[in-house]
């Protein structure tokens, strides 16, 4: 190259101007400097000692119109510079710095910065942002996306300047993250870039030439502009999945996300009770349905798509994370619930920065069917609400062909070409048998853990039917999902086609049907167990979640003989005022009746009762405590009753003011209330829960009996050691003398 004596050098568009003299690198809109002091310079960590391009000689080596190129030697390592800048017809800049080393060199990082107008008075970290303190001194913004390649600067004073962005490409190797500070008392400015890290296989350098930075500079109109280009870059990857559809290389990924919580982890998808598990529970964990659903409908319509339990194989966020990055997917498709809400957008934010993939968000939270959702959180694209299967299929296909026009698609939630947020109408209510049997190939199915009864694993399970007929106000999915009391049932030839390919087929050893309510319609059933006993599956014990009040001696009588060995019946309250009034109108009578029936025939029951119904006393709830213990099942579970969003009872608590928090994380029902009860205090229904549960063991032990003690306590003992046995004894003996009879003021 011919190089050039001027020691100054300039390119202009418009009002943006970019200028070299004298070692530094400066822009300009106007005659007001966007830059500041040093400009822009390059920076190298070598063993913790960092040295930046102002130490250096500088010349000009080209120049242009519309481009101009530099040659930096640095003083102090083997290294000389070249960087590249040119003004394009938008009149972003495009800038590029390329690395020669000349001798053996070991790198930490490397950084891009650009000093910048104190004027400003905000940072921008992709679609995230905030002020600068007033306070100058060394000081990193609170960055929640490590990997965004997008920073800048907004809101001058008075508007004198206008907003100013880096975007950078991402370079390799080295992982980008971005920088934004405040700078020094002595430099009273801001400072905006990108770092670069090296782990400790890519640091070392041999001589030769590399790629050191690439990206563009550009300078926004306004802050309406700036914003309509944050916007245009968030749609970016959705344009570039209309790229590739052509050669059928789109990949959909539905993902159950990981959600941990210290030591514990929670269940979300497929659980109409979403929660962080507590010891009790052990290994119980949900099957995925919709995911589930949804993953082998695209498969049917030859769209590639896979789906990941990151859930089931509790892996840790940053597993989780890495996990996803070594995969190859276009669009990331998740389900959220209430309480894992905060965390599941912290997480899906840094999937959004870190990977760049239109992100498909579903599931059971009304949070995210309002309109401002999509506005709250930028980061996510599409939003289904409702039964998502066949939204996901249209939307999916949609974007295959091109189109950028989703209003036709029911149960979404989108953004038009202007930014506008758009709901659709509600999807109608569609026959289940239109749908596959779900996707299960490549899932952990050991993993999936629901044994009522303790019916053998490994164990599939399985939904014959969608929906309930009826009104329960604090039951989540006929509510939030299905639209009502609404109920479809199978096809029960192909339930049994189903059952019998994961028993025969795959192995598995046990069935469990986890449907809203099992046994409604009476004809039906008995078909279903006529199935089973014709195609001599009846050797095989499944276990089904009913309603003890639509069983008979004639339905129990039939399911024992096709197999029944459990099931998970829903008693709630032991008075009949509370059952009716919350919408559940259970029968008692017959279901005390049904329960002993079930029973006597060697089926084995599960109950659960839940306290903090409308109408709950202190008396109700030990009637309820003494009626469970009465029934004897095999197990129970006792639980806080959650006013979950979307349900009638929230909206009737909201209503009077007795919600007491929209922390959406302490919806759980296993640790805290929630809510205002009517006769009670909060920490009456905490209690209750922990009181009820210590009735129940003791109640077991009694049905253990002498024998049955000494031998679990002789299993403890070769567990854990005879000084914990004989502590845990102690306890136990302590409690029964002090604490058995201390209940909400008294026994």
């Amino acid at each position: 190259m011919k190089k050039t004596k001027s020691s100054i050098v300039a390119i202009t568009k418009n009002k943006l101007r970019l200028v070299y003299q004298d070692k530094i690198i400066k822009l300009f809109w106007d005659d007001s400097e966007l830059s500041f002091k040093s400009g822009i310079n390059a920076a190298i960590n070598t063993a913790g000692i960092w040295t930046d391009s102002s130490f250096g000689d500088w010349e000009i080596v080209r120049r242009a119109e519309d481009f101009f190129v530099l040659k930096n030697v640095w003083h102090q390592l083997p290294i000389i510079c070249i960087w590249k800048f040119r003004m394009d017809k938008n009149g972003y800049i495009q800038w590029t710095v390329h690395m020669e080393v000349q001798e053996f060199l070991e790198i930490d990082e490397r950084r891009i910065a650009m000093l910048v107008s104190p004027l400003y008075k905000s940072w921008i970290n992709s679609y995230e942002g905030g002020r600068f303190p007033q306070v100058i001194g060394w000081q990193d913004m609170p960055l929640e996306n490590f990997s965004s390649r997008l920073v800048g600067v907004r809101h001058s004073k008075d508007n004198v300047i206008p907003p100013l962005v880096l975007e950078f490409d991402e370079n390799k190797p080295g992982k980008a993250s971005p920088l934004i500070q405040n700078t020094s008392t002595e430099i009273g400015s801001h400072l905006i870039g990108v770092n670069f890290n090296y782990s400790p296989d890519k640091k070392c350098y041999r001589e030769g030439t590399y790629e050191f930075f690439s990206g563009r500079l550009y300078v926004c109109n306004d802050e309406d502009d700036l914003n309509t280009r944050i916007q245009e870059r968030k749609r970016a990857p959705l344009d570039n999945i209309r790229g590739k559809v052509k050669g059928g290389d789109l990949n959909v990924l539905l993902a159950n996300m990981s959600w941990q919580r210290q030591d514990m982890n929670g269940v979300r998808a497929g659980s109409r009770w979403p929660h962080i598990k507590d010891e009790s529970e052990g290994n119980y964990l949900p099957f995925p349905f919709f995911l589930a659903y949804s993953t082998s409908l695209l498969r049917k319509n030859d769209i590639r798509a896979d789906m990941v339990d990151f859930t089931a194989e509790e892996t840790s966020e940053d597993d989780f994370l890495k996990g996803l990055s070594k995969r190859n997917f276009d669009i990331f498709v998740t389900e959220t619930s209430t309480p894992s809400f905060y965390y599941d957008m912290e997480l899906l934010k840094k999937v959004a920065f870190s990977l760049e993939v239109p992100i498909v968000l579903c599931g059971c939270h009304p949070e995210i069917y309002k309109p401002d959702f999509l506005e709250k959180f930028n980061f996510i694209d599409f939003v289904l609400f409702g039964e998502y299967e066949f939204t996901l299929l249209e939307l999916i296909k949609s974007i295959i062909k091109g189109e950028r026009d989703f209003s036709s698609i029911d149960g979404l939630i989108w953004r038009d070409s202007c930014n506008n947020v758009i709901k659709n109408k509600p999807r109608k209510i569609f026959d289940i048998n239109m749908l596959p049997w779900p996707y299960r190939d490549d899932l952990p199915m050991e993993k999936y853990w629901d044994l009522p009864g303790d019916i053998p694993s490994p164990s599939a399970q399985m939904v014959a039917s969608r929906g309930c007929p009826f009104s329960c106000n604090f039951c989540l999915w006929p509510q939030a999902l299905f639209g009502g009391s609404t109920y479809r049932a199978r096809d029960v030839k192909d339930v049994v086609d189903e059952m019998e390919d994961l028993i025969r087929k795959k192995g598995f050893k046990s069935i469990y049907f986890d449907d809203d309510t099992f046994n409604v319609g009476k004809k039906r059933m008995l078909e279903f167990c006529e199935e089973v006993v014709k195609r001599s599956l009846n050797n095989v014990p499944w276990a089904i979640m009913a309603r003890a009040d639509l069983m008979d001696e004639e339905i129990l009588d039939s399911m024992k003989k096709a197999g029944l060995h459990a099931v998970k019946y829903g008693v709630e309250s032991a008075s009949q005022k509370i059952v009716d009034r919350c919408g559940k109108k259970l029968d008692l009578e017959k279901t005390e009746k049904m329960i002993k029936y079930t029973k006597s025939l060697d089926i084995k029951v599960h109950l659960t009762f839940t306290f903090g119904l409308p109408g709950e006393t202190k008396k109700t709830i030990k009637k309820s405590i003494k009626y469970a213990l009465k029934l004897d099942p095999i197990s129970i579970q006792f639980s806080i009753i959650t006013p979950f969003p979307g349900t009638k009872l929230f909206e009737e608590l909201n209503k009077e003011g007795r919600i007491l928090t929209k922390n959406w994380s302490l919806y759980d029902g296993h640790y805290s209330c929630i809510f205002q009860p009517e006769n009670l205090l909060t920490e009456d229904l905490e209690e209750a829960k922990r009181y009820a549960y210590r009735l129940w063991a003791d109640h077991q032990r009694k049905r253990r009996g002498l024998t049955g003690n000494i031998k679990r306590f002789l299993e403890y003992q070769k567990k854990n050691g005879f000084n914990e046995a004989i502590t845990k004894t102690g306890d136990y003996i302590y409690y029964l003398l002090f604490k058995r009879r201390k209940f909400m003021g008294g026994a």
